[in-house]
């Protein structure tokens, strides 16, 4: 997928502007919150149903906000989709949603420090990528 989007022609069909890098940065760090919060066993659990798809529609999202290329719609836009609907389709299929037992405060602050350890090792290796995410 990374090598297909990097060689796909570049077809702009808007241009974000600026401030979205910063919106987007935000909502990464959100994204990689809630994405673990299922492994982590953390109180957000308890909120959310779905935390890895949810923080993948919360990723593709962010994504879409800075990047108006059609590669970026296909590729984020596809994902996006695919999360909204596996959650219809599990809801639909699972029914009444249980949720987990309560879990100690003190994992939800393990739980945020390492979310922000791995969205800082994730942004690096975007500039390996080729891609910088921060401005300037």
């Amino acid at each position: 997928m990374v090598k297909g989007y990097q060689t796909a022609e570049i077809v702009d069909l808007w241009f974000p502007p600026a401030w979205t890098v910063h919106l987007n940065n935000l909502l990464m760090v959100l994204a990689f919150i809630v994405f673990s919060a299922g492994h982590a066993k953390a109180g957000l659990r308890r909120v959310i149903r779905h935390p890895q798809l949810a923080g993948v529609k919360i990723w593709a999202l962010a994504h879409l906000l800075v990047n108006g290329d059609l590669a970026s719609v296909v590729l984020f836009g596809g994902l996006l989709a695919w999360a909204v609907a596996s959650m219809i389709l599990i809801n639909k299929r699972d029914g009444a949603w249980l949720r987990p037992p309560e879990s100690p405060r003190s994992r939800d602050v393990l739980h945020v420090a390492v979310s922000l350890a791995v969205f800082g090792a994730v942004a690096f290796v975007h500039n390996w990528l080729g891609v910088w995410p921060f401005p300037g």
